[in-house]
């Protein structure tokens, strides 16, 4: 039976015995550390690495028991799925093992320290910090620096088999070169799946309604709309300097409803305060009209689900009300 083809193959980097070689060559790929070897003559490296957007992928296996130690706090993010063996991840956030078909996130900032068993075998993510973070503003998230995910993988998270998906992908192409679209769009996925998949410091903020940047912008909105509530969405959007997107994620996040229902709810007031000091020269299509209502069968129908009574009947109200009173 013929044994699968080594991921990456057409991408070597490392094929050694000899530990200087692996320290220089593998510090290269991903950063400046120190390798120590148990066994010097059980130990042999092996790494292929390729690049997709502005990220690095590899495929990573010691033969004998190996020990890295990070000589400075890491710049990028690195996501690991071990395929055979054992891997003990050290880092400021406490100690990870992760076994075959486990994974871990080690993220920038921290000192790090990895014990690899005999034999283990990994694929890894090598994601720089500024692809993580414009990733997470552009979900609607308010930038947030770096951001600190949680170690363990939850079950069922997807960026493990995207990052599969990824390799396995990159093999696909019978040249090996991978065209650079392609890349970007396979670095896009795995860092998407990752911010909605993995626990870290500001998850809380991005799913609240486009972040606390959406909060904001939707108070900024709600301000315009006090004095102009005919404003369409679009220009409310501009006005608040956000996406309409994050506009609308906002307002459900701060106001529980839409831009476009909160809008209609002032307006009605709007009706509902004209209606009631309107003049015996006012008309409800111009009322209606004033407060940005173009369809006045349906302004008709909203207000008397808001107020219980028709936009008439408020009128006559205050007409009567402005009236002389009669005298018997």
């Amino acid at each position: 039976m013929t044994a699968p083809p080594v991921p990456l193959c057409r991408h070597a980097r490392l094929r050694t015995t000899d530990r200087d070689e692996a320290e220089v060559t593998a510090g290269r790929v991903m950063s400046s550390h120190r390798l120590r070897v148990r066994r010097p003559r059980e130990f042999g490296a092996r790494l292929n690495a390729v690049t997709i957007g502005s990220s690095t992928l590899l495929y990573a296996v010691y033969d004998g028991e190996a020990e890295v130690t990070a000589l400075a706090p890491m710049e990028y993010y690195t996501l690991q799925l071990i395929l055979d063996g054992v891997l003990d991840a050290t880092t400021g956030l406490g100690r990870r093992r992760a076994g075959r078909g486990q994974a871990c996130v080690i993220s920038p900032g921290e000192r790090l320290h990895l014990r690899f068993a005999p034999g283990t075998v990994q694929l890894a993510a090598k994601v720089p910090g500024d692809v993580v973070e414009r990733a997470y503003s552009g979900l609607g998230a308010e930038p947030a620096g770096h951001l600190v995910f949680g170690q363990e993988v939850p079950a069922g998270s997807p960026w493990p088999d995207l990052l599969r998906l990824a390799v396995s992908t990159v093999d696909r192409f019978d040249t090996g070169v991978l065209p650079a679209a392609a890349g970007v769009e396979l670095e896009r996925m795995l860092v998407t799946a990752l911010l909605l998949a993995q626990p870290h410091d500001h998850a809380r903020a991005m799913f609240r309604g486009g972040g606390t940047r959406g909060y904001r912008a939707a108070g900024v909105a709600a301000e315009v709309l006090l004095a102009q509530p005919s404003t369409p969405p679009a220009e409310l959007a501009r006005a608040a300097g956000v996406s309409l997107r994050t506009l609308q994620e906002g307002f459900r996040s701060r106001f529980g409803t839409t831009v476009t229902h909160y809008q209609r709810e002032l307006r009605l007031e709007r009706a509902h305060r004209m209606l009631s000091a309107a003049g015996p020269t006012s008309s409800v299509a111009e009322i209606a009209l004033a407060c940005g209502f173009l369809h006045f069968g349906r302004f008709s129908r909203d207000y008397r689900l808001r107020y219980g009574i028709t936009p008439s009947t408020t009128l006559r109200a205050s007409r009567t009300a402005d009236s002389p009173a009669r005298t018997g």
